[in-house]
């Protein structure tokens, strides 16, 4: 291989791995689809709607009709960054970093028979964004970043016998994965140069649950959802750099780079307990296998030479408990609360600028009114304080130093849900 090649090679591998970290921080792993008012307590054991054809498909089987739900939604952000003395960029904290994003899920369950239920989900569990401006002092690690996803996720579910319920399904998801950031060209009079790509790319997975009725007042439910690989290539697009740096350009421009992401794994276990016949209470636990996300192989290729790289960025493997009831305080009304404790996935060394997630918290709420016996709607509200996730990284002379936290690092969920019951 001729010593420009591998100058070309060596180069890109140095510039993509200073910016894979950020890359990957798009993915967050999100429980909030359908009915947010119990913080995700029980998911896996309530079945008390379509949207268990999501959560536990197993659970299709206690639905008496068929039924369809819909839960549009928003989910507003605040996340603004303090900046720490040791940081040695000028620029600001870059404002609310949060990005505005229209949520939303669909859930249909089909009574084919007694035992069989058939359902569609239509939902998002998977991605986020930030966008710190053009200023900020964090810009050459990166000033804008998303992914969003969406998935159609079929399942089945057969009615063993009267205590034990079984269910599978399989999804198809598509994703978008952006970002951008600015390059120092290190000359006073020189304005930054800017670094961005886009790739889309599908991903296929599956999951299965059981639903088990030990007793008439207690439910227990287990799920276990698939990893789903994203592949996303993309060529870097380079503009303004300066003279110094105009050797970047042409060395990086016909380089192309393959970054895997992978939604984790996960098991999940919940359980619905009826302590009085108006009041119920319900709790999980729970385990997402984040370190493998954290471990993944970068591809960069030239015209002449292909190399790969593996990488690790420490992640580590998370926890998940959650507690919450459900109280029908009228015949037509019910009202829900949970709380919902999420262990982080990364450390302050390695914490992600765009996606600076440290412990999750979350506090969920809502209220369903029975219209008829056949139509029910609700509200709910969820927050989640993803904590003040203090970040610490050196990247050499044109990256800089950044340090600080986060004051608001909190993501608010609204939606409303309407089920009909056919």
């Amino acid at each position: 291989m001729s010593r420009t090649v591998c100058k070309t090679i060596a180069l890109a591998i140095a510039m993509f791995m200073t910016y894979v970290g950020s890359a990957r921080g798009a993915g967050l792993e999100l429980y909030e689809t359908g009915y947010l008012g119990t913080a995700s307590a029980g998911r896996a054991a309530l079945a008390s709607d379509a949207s268990t054809a999501g959560t536990n498909p197993a659970g299709m089987t206690l639905l008496d009709r068929t039924q369809l739900m819909t839960a549009p939604g928003a989910l507003l952000p605040s996340t603004n960054f303090d900046v720490a003395p040791q940081t040695t960029t000028s620029g600001g904290g870059g404002g609310n970093a949060g990005v505005f994003f229209p949520i939303g899920s669909f859930y249909y369950v089909n009574k084919i028979s007694e035992r069989v239920r058939f359902g569609v989900s239509i939902f998002s569990d998977y991605g986020l964004g930030g966008d710190y401006g053009k200023t900020w002092v964090g810009r050459y690690y990166a000033t804008e970043e998303s992914l969003i996803t969406g998935k159609v996720d079929p399942s089945i579910a057969y009615e063993v016998n009267d205590w034990l319920s079984v269910g599978t399904g399989v999804s198809f998801g598509v994703g978008r994965l952006t970002f951008q950031s600015k390059i120092n060209n290190a000359l006073p009079r020189v304005s930054d140069g800017g670094l961005s790509f886009e790739s889309w790319d599908e991903a296929f997975g599956a999951n299965v649950g059981i639903l088990l009725r030990p007793i008439a007042k207690l439910r227990i439910g287990l799920t276990y959802q698939s990893p789903e690989d994203y592949k996303f290539g993309f060529r870097p697009h380079i503009t303004g750099l300066g003279p110094g740096l105009g050797h970047l350009r042409r060395r990086i421009g016909g380089v192309k780079a393959n970054i895997p992401l992978t939604e984790p794994q996960q098991v999940m276990l919940s359980g619905v307990y009826e302590v009085l016949p108006k009041w119920s209470l319900m709790a999980d636990v729970g385990w997402q296998n984040w370190s493998a996300f954290g471990s993944f192989p970068v591809g960069i290729s030239s015209a002449k030479q292909t190399t790969t790289v593996d990488a690790n960025l420490h992640f580590s493997d998370t926890c998940h408990v959650a507690i919450g009831q459900q109280f029908r305080f009228d015949e037509k009304w019910l009202w829900s609360a949970g709380f919902a404790y999420d262990s982080s996935p990364v450390s302050k060394a390695n914490r992600s600028a765009v996606l600076p997630l440290d412990r999750q918290l979350r506090y969920g709420t809502g209220l369903q009114y029975d219209i008829n016996n056949s139509v029910t709607a609700g509200a709910s509200w969820e927050l989640m304080d993803a904590g003040p996730g203090p970040y610490s990284n050196r990247r050499g002379p044109l990256a800089g130093t950044l340090q600080g936290h986060y004051s608001t690092n909190w993501l608010n969920f609204a939606a409303l849900n309407i089920i009909w019951k056919f």
